[in-house]
């Protein structure tokens, strides 16, 4: 069968254009179903591909001449009265999902009685996979906002207790500017749950990518949102560095690997493309081995992102204003030199000001600077002179003092000096009680910020060692006007259940 873009209409093989629209046709597949309506409302216009799912088509929604995709997906598993209920319970809660990068699930039900069939908006744009084949890598400033998208859409799901299970570049469709994961929960609905184990199984086969699964879901063990938080890792890997951090000549080699090696440093792999070392430690933790160490799900993912990033922006930033050597004046100081100089001879511009004078003007002005100057008498030019000095001194005086402060800036206070040193030397309730100590004094903002830091890592560094009391302690310590206040006092709340259990 052959298929009008047009108007939606089919044709048989032996034509090339549309009798009605003159375009030429498209291959619609082979397919029984194609031509064919479901729930007398969808009409089946092309075979677009077979998973393993099931088989995907292209059909037309009578009702709204929308264009959707049909997934007409394996009906063994729903062969008994109790696998067709489960099957409509967990599609009915997939389609609650509501969220501009996630998928829309419009419709579902069975043909007959052992085929399920599932409705979803129709996607035009490419997969992540294909994007990452035909550039190689997808660079950092690309795919930042791809992974915020992406990792905005499996937030929205994990906050509804869905978990995808089969996340990977495959199931991220880019369309434009716009990302759409596919799939939340369709590994569900195919795949029946092991009643021994709690694991999903189809055929005998545990659910899943090889290539993306989790450690425990390469053990058969029942899965949670942190799961997909290794594939989301895994993901997120292969598009920055343009490889999985595990190839294996065979599916078990592979697996094997996902459960018992470390996985590469990105720089490591790509030593062509330096990542920021935030960045590095926030994928590596999502790919830690026990899923208690990763982040607890895709928003903390997101959160641990954006902070690297942020962090490693305002390096950039400082590193481009001191090797310029340009010290940056406010409103309120440009606006003290100006009424300064307000009444001397010389005239304040900007550098695009003189740029853009006439060399005429400038000619003409200084030959009437001379002749006005000779007709005045010494003494006043003299006082014009001593006060020109003045402005210029002091002018200098502050450039010279603002450059000081841009190249040495201030140093932390000697007693968080030792803080430092203490918390290396591993001896951190003594760190604490400097730290509280130095906080009962009088701080500047900058010296704020430095020991909320120095709390906020301290806390991470103290969680990763399993040492959740001590992390509990650093965490809420840290002060409300910090950046790290919100993030710091939930982990630090869950550090202190983890340590009451």
């Amino acid at each position: 069968m052959k298929l009008c873009d047009t108007c939606n209409e089919l044709f048989d093989d032996d034509k090339d254009l549309c009798p009605v629209d003159s375009v030429r046709l498209a291959d619609a597949g082979k397919s029984p179903f194609i031509g064919k309506y479901i729930d007398d409302r969808y009409r089946i216009l092309a075979f677009l591909g077979q998973g393993s799912m099931g088989a995907v088509f292209r059909a037309l929604d009578e009702t709204t001449s929308r264009q959707m995709a049909i997934k007409l997906l394996h009906g063994s598993r729903v062969a008994d009265p109790n696998s067709r209920r489960r099957f409509l319970r967990e599609a009915k809660t997939i389609s609650s999902l509501n969220h501009p990068n996630i998928v829309k699930l419009f419709h579902y039900g069975l043909l007959g009685e052992e085929q399920p069939y599932i409705v979803t908006e129709f996607l035009k744009g490419e997969s992540l996979a294909r994007r990452i084949r035909d550039k190689g890598h997808i660079s950092l400033d690309e795919a930042l906002p791809i992974m915020r998208q992406v990792l905005s859409a499996v937030a929205e799901a994990h906050r509804a207790k869905i978990i995808h299970r089969d996340l990977k570049p495959e199931n991220i469709v880019l369309e434009n500017e716009i990302v759409k994961v596919l799939d939340f929960g369709v590994a569900k609905l195919m795949f029946e749950r092991n009643e021994q184990s709690g694991s999903l199984t189809m055929d005998g086969k545990v659910c899943g990518s090889p290539g993306y699964m989790s450690p425990e879901q390469c053990r058969g063990e029942e899965l949670d949102i942190r799961s997909d938080v290794y594939s989301l890792g895994v993901t997120i890997f292969e598009m920055l560095t343009g490889k999985r951090p595990f190839y294996a000549d065979d599916v078990m080699g592979l697996m094997f690997m996902h459960v018992n090696r470390p996985p590469p440093s990105m720089n490591a792999i790509r030593v062509d493309l330096p990542f920021p070392n935030g960045l590095e430690a926030a994928v590596r933790k999502s790919l830690s081995k026990t899923k208690f160490e990763r982040q607890a799900n895709a928003e903390e993912l997101l959160d641990d992102i954006e902070m690297a990033l942020s962090k490693f922006e305002k390096k950039k930033d400082s590193a481009a204003v001191a090797s310029s050597g340009w010290i940056p004046f406010d409103d309120a100081s440009t606006k003290a030199v100006h009424m300064a100089l307000k009444d001397s001879q010389f005239a304040i511009t900007t550098p695009q000001e003189v740029l853009n004078i006439p060399e005429s003007q400038l000619r003409e002005d200084t030959a009437h600077a001379e002749q006005a100057s000779g007709k005045k008498d010494i003494l006043s030019a003299g006082s014009k002179h001593r006060f020109n000095v003045f402005v210029f001194t002091l002018v200098s005086a502050f450039l010279m003092f603002s450059a000081l402060k841009l190249v040495f800036p201030e140093q932390p206070p000697p007693a968080l000096s030792t803080v430092e040193e203490l918390i290396t030397q591993g001896r951190t309730a003594e760190a604490l009680q400097m730290l509280d100590k130095i906080k009962r004094q009088k701080l500047k903002p900058q010296e704020q910020t430095y020991v909320d830091d120095l709390l906020f890592n301290l806390g991470v560094r103290l969680a990763q060692a399993k040492n959740y009391q001590g992390a509990a302690d650093s965490l809420l310590r840290v002060s409300k006007n910090s950046e790290h206040f919100a993030k710091a006092t939930n982990l630090g709340k869950r550090y202190r259940k983890l340590s009451e259990n």
